[in-house]
């Protein structure tokens, strides 16, 4: 039998503005069925997104969302978490989101380990604004901003997030869709700060 997605989405807003072949469309699939696997109540759910391609997450799914400013997404997150404990707060944001403007915030994040599950997409670039290098993109690679390589080191966000003190840390690719539902389901399962690098 299908999976009946709609009850999760605004349907409204279909179809998205995510260009077609583009993962955020399969994560948020993942997303919905791990949040069915837990059995919440979608009253009781947030999703936090942010700048770029990611932050149309929180136009897509029928619960309480917040769309914030560029990097602001952990900042606006725990203070939904500490007004609304019993709230299950979800983090969507890029690379270029999440790990530069935004990098400090993760990392204080993950330092007090706050009941978040912060899903990372990690698609090396900033995308939504012609591929500028991010803080992920991987050294040598043409972009538009780095015609003859990227110089700079890149970061691995998973060791990031494990050195900053994240209890649960998970990679895994949108390739995998069910494998990622699992991840999901076992990282929303945790108390503490969940980080998905996907």
């Amino acid at each position: 039998m299908a999976f009946n997605y709609d009850q999760y989405l605004r349907v409204d807003k279909m179809p998205t503005l995510w260009c077609w072949g583009c993962g955020d469309g399969v994560i948020l699939k993942s997303v919905i069925r791990a949040i069915d696997k837990m059995g919440w109540d979608m009253d009781k759910v947030c999703v936090v997104s942010g700048i770029g391609c990611s932050g149309r997450f929180s136009s897509y799914i029928n619960c309480n969302t917040v769309h914030t400013t560029h990097g602001r997404t952990i900042a606006y997150a725990t203070g939904i978490k500490l007004t609304r404990p019993d709230a299950h707060v979800i983090v969507v944001a890029g690379d270029g989101d999440g790990l530069a403007i935004g990098g400090n915030h993760t990392i204080h994040g993950c330092r007090r380990n706050i009941d978040l599950n912060f899903i990372l997409i990690n698609n090396f670039i900033y995308g939504l604004t012609n591929s500028q290098i991010s803080p992920t993109t991987p050294q040598g690679m043409w972009c538009v901003s780095a015609q003859n390589g990227n110089i700079d080191p890149t970061f691995d966000a998973c060791k990031l997030a494990i050195g900053a003190g994240a209890s649960f840390v998970a990679r895994e690719t949108m390739l995998d869709p069910k494998k990622l539902e699992k991840v999901l389901v076992k990282g929303f399962s945790h108390k503490g700060f969940s980080f998905f690098d996907i």
